[in-house]
Order: structure tokens, then sequence, then C-alpha cells
């Protein structure tokens, strides 16, 4: 008689960091947005950093048609109300990679995963994180981020090396009294870069790529039966 292994069941198609975070970290609340479709985390800083990340996104593209900062920068505020202190920040901001590069792997053969990483060096098969927000990044809590670890680990299993190092940028921000109206307002206060850009290397070891593999696997069979526990109360 054949035997029959347990099957891998997730709420989505595949495993993000997001996903693996909020699991660790907060499970009613994974079982509220992923089990019952319920509204995702949301603050004034995210939708900031998830703005500011497009906008350098934008501002990479544009780059590659002209190869000029300043000009890259007068075509970009045609559609972006950016202030001084974001123009200084795109002035002088490591943008070399593709944007948004999308990863899919198998995680030791088991768990598909999903990313997108901020940028990816093919040249150098490195990472690289942008981090905006108040609260200061440190070179502890660089080498502390798993997320960076996850990406090397789907970077791994995607079928490349694995990286050897990723780089973040912490693009410090803050609160200020409003001028003006405009898509970055929120509450009252106007959320702005200060134009202060620190950068952090953080090297990867095998050890800890390998904990990560482990940690994936683990994390999905939770959510797995949890998932099936969850459907069958329905």
């Amino acid at each position: 008689m054949e035997t029959q292994y347990p099957k891998l069941i997730l709420p989505k198609p595949h495993l993000s960091w997001s996903q693996l975070q909020c699991w660790i970290t907060n499970k009613a609340r994974y079982r509220k947005e992923y089990f019952e479709n319920g509204d995702k985390l949301d603050t004034k800083f995210l939708r900031f950093g998830k703005g500011f990340a497009k906008m350098i996104e934008d501002f990479s593209d544009i780059m590659k048609r002209i190869p000029d900062r300043v000009m890259a920068i007068q075509e970009l505020s045609v559609d972006y109300l950016m202030t001084e202190n974001m123009r200084t920040v795109l002035l002088e901001i490591e943008i070399e990679g593709i944007s948004e590069y999308e990863i899919r792997s198998k995680v030791m053969h088991i768990v598909p995963c999903l990313s997108y990483l901020d940028k990816y060096d093919e040249r150098h098969n490195a990472i690289r994180e942008y981090k905006s927000g108040k609260i200061p990044w440190t070179k502890a809590k660089v080498q502390k981020h798993d997320q960076l670890v996850f990406y090397a680990t789907m970077l791994k299993w995607s079928g490349k090396p694995m990286p050897d190092y990723a780089e973040l940028d912490w693009i410090e921000t803050r609160d200020s009294q409003p001028e003006s109206i405009d898509f970055w307002r929120e509450s009252g206060k106007v959320l702005d870069v200060t134009g202060r850009i620190i950068t952090f290397r953080r090297e990867f070891d095998e050890r800890e790529v390998e904990r990560m593999e482990n940690l994936i696997v683990k994390t999905a069979w939770e959510i797995s039966d949890a998932y099936q526990n969850y459907l069958g109360e329905l």
C-alpha cells in the first residue's frame, strides 16, 4: 500500500517574508489577514515607504534613458510632488541593479516562496534594500534583520549562488508641519526624508541560510496545519 504523506496547503500560493514574519510575531493577526482575508496592517509610515520606493523605482527607469541625475529628477518631478530633501536623496542614492527583482523558488524543494527585491545587482549577485522611517537603523539591527537572510535563501534556491552580501540604505524620515496639501500629507503632518542616507553592508554565512531554510519549512508546516484546521471548522 502506498504511503500517504501530508500535503502542504497554504492560504496563498507562495510564502513571502511578510507572511513568515507575521506568523512568527502575531499568529492572531496572520489568521485575520490571510485566513479570513481581513485588512492588512497599514500605517502612514508603511504608505510613505511604499510611495518613496516607487519614486526610486521610477527614477531608476528614467535614468536608463537620461543618464543625468539632475535632468532625470526634473522629469520625475512632473509626476511627483517632491521636497528639496527628496531631491537630495535622489541625487545621492545608489540605484544600480534591477528594481523590484522577482524571485520565485521552492525552498528545500518543499515551500514555494515569492519575493520582490528593491534592487538586485546581477553583476555582483548582491541585494539592496531601502528602508525609510524615523527609528535609526544600526549595524547590529541590520545584522539581526532576517528579511535579508530570507532573500539570500530564496536566491540560493532559485538556482543562483548564495549571495555574499546585501546592502541596506536607511533613508532617514521625519514628521514636519505641512506647507501645502499634497500626496505625502498624513494626519495634519508631512512625512519627509531628511536627506540623510546611511548605508550598511551585511555579509551572509551559509549557516544562517541553513537556519532560514529550516525556519521557512517549519513555519510553512505550522501555517498549513493551522489553515487546514481553520478550513475544517467552516
